[in-house]
């Protein structure tokens, strides 16, 4: 029978994350264009321009919140193929394809219908602006949709991975981004015979690449796989494999859920500010997740790598892949950060040319330049956590990061505690008051602050989990 992918449980170390790591990186960046595109294009709207961008950064976070439990089961393909893959068990990777496709076709009737029954409640939740509350259910609505399409393309993505095979996930995203960056400009503003449809112009283009994407997921999957290719005793339903699949799942989609969740919260703490603060938001969020893709293509070609070479039963191999992925990243984070900070304004500038955005924005990248190199770090141990299926433990320390560490410093560093019952008591507001008065001027900036520390404290406490030594057992 024909191998697919790569065998990570020899050569090196080095070469194969990059080889592994530079597609993925390179997929991030293409899948990150999606919303940078949205967010240059849609800043060239003129009066327009600050709605249109908030839709599209309100958009963000709320769409990862819906989606966020299918993500999970994503981490969970490719760990248990990698893990397979490297016990030479293939008959078991056809399996675990074969149960994907009867979740894939479940979770998208309920995220469908639950997600479009909800929006406008949600929406209300979030104390969206009524000036944008409209644009910003139809431009959802129609990004819904599209998330369906790109269930199949990440679930293609997830096998292929696990498999050793970076390459061909990174083809269908660049066709798929290529068509989203020509529609963009087509539909947002009316090219030729297309009409002018502005924000919802977007979303369209949007839904017609990630329909693409789907497409060419499917073609590749019998052209690239075909081996792999479920049977149809490989689609009933089999209550072992699943019973692994939700095991490596839950715990990976609970944490994007909560964590998701907890952006709606500090979406809506942005909210209160107005558009000008949530465009800034907004532009930072994606300049900060472009920042991040090398640690995001370290992490995710170390899960492979992991994953492989415990199946192989090969655990140095597997300790001695995470150093080598803290050297990759720490050297290419710390020349980032380096760039970030002298050209901020530059890049704020480069998506919308409004002075009150640039000055807020550039404050914020100033901080949280510092915050993503932190953050890596953590990517790392996520990698290695989620290649091995110990998805609980980096579901432990993601929540901390963001509820018990994050969301409680954003109140506390604005001041905002302090109108709450019972903080605004005398005991307590002697207490928290004085952490409130170094950004009295602009309480908003708490957000990134709050970002800083809680990445330090939560990458700490993930080092202490790694140390443990318990990822060393895999799953199967």
């Amino acid at each position: 029978m024909k191998k697919s992918g790569i065998d990570l449980t020899q050569g090196n170390l080095l070469k194969n994350l990059l080889k592994l790591s530079l597609p993925i990186m390179f997929s991030n960046f293409l899948q990150t264009f999606y919303n940078l595109t949205d967010a240059f294009w849609l800043g060239k709207l003129g009066d327009k321009a600050r709605d249109a961008v908030s839709v599209a950064g309100l958009a963000f976070p709320l769409i990862f919140f819906l989606s966020s439990f299918g993500f999970g089961f994503v981490i969970a393909g490719t760990s248990l193929i990698s893990q397979y893959k490297g016990a030479g068990n293939i008959d078991q990777v056809r399996q675990v394809v074969g149960q994907f496709i009867i979740l894939i076709v479940l979770f998208s009737i309920v995220f469908i219908t639950g997600s479009l029954i909800f929006l406008d409640k949600i929406l209300l939740l979030l104390r969206t602006p009524a000036e944008i509350f409209t644009l910003a259910n139809e431009f959802i609505t129609v990004i819904l949709i599209g998330m369906v399409f790109m269930f199949i393309f990440m679930s293609y993505q997830s096998f292929s991975h696990g498999l050793g095979d970076t390459v061909s996930p990174m083809k269908i995203q660049i066709i798929s981004v290529g068509l989203n960056v020509i529609l963009d400009p087509v539909f947002i503003f009316g090219i030729g015979f297309f009409p002018r449809l502005e924000t919802y112009g977007a979303a369209i283009a949007t839904l017609i690449a990630r329909i693409a994407a789907a497409i060419l997921a499917i073609y590749f999957m019998f052209k690239k796989l075909p081996e792999l290719v479920p049977q149809k005793n490989n689609i009933i339903p089999d209550s072992e494999m699943l019973k692994k699949i939700i095991k490596v799942g839950i715990p990976a989609s609970v944490s994007h859920s909560i964590t998701s969740f907890g952006f709606l919260i500090l979406q809506g703490f942005v909210n209160t500010f107005g558009t000008l603060v949530i465009s800034t938001f907004s532009i930072g969020n994606r300049i900060i997740s472009f920042f991040m893709m090398p640690a995001m293509g370290i992490s995710s070609a170390l899960s492979t790598v992991i994953g492989q070479n415990l199946g192989a039963k090969k655990v140095e191999r597997a300790v001695k892949s995470v150093k080598v992925s803290f050297g990759l990243v720490l050297t290419i984070m710390i020349t980032g950060n380096i760039f970030m900070l002298l050209f901020s304004s530059s890049l704020i500038r480069f998506f919308i040319n409004d002075p009150e955005v640039i000055k807020i924005g550039t404050r914020m990248i100033r901080v949280t330049s510092f915050a993503a190199t932190i953050f890596a770090v953590l990517f790392v141990f996520i990698g290695v956590f989620n290649g091995s299926g110990h998805t609980k433990s980096a579901m432990i320390f993601n929540i901390s990061r963001l509820w018990f560490f994050r969301i409680p410093l954003v109140y506390i560093l604005s001041g905002y505690i302090l109108n709450i019952t019972p903080f605004n008591s005398s005991f307590f507001y002697k207490m928290l008051y004085p952490l409130s008065v170094p950004l009295a001027q602009y309480p908003y900036d708490a957000l990134w602050w709050s970002m800083l520390i809680s990445n330090i404290l939560s990458s700490f406490w993930a080092f202490m989990v790694y140390r443990k030594g318990n990822w060393k057992k895999g799953m199967i």
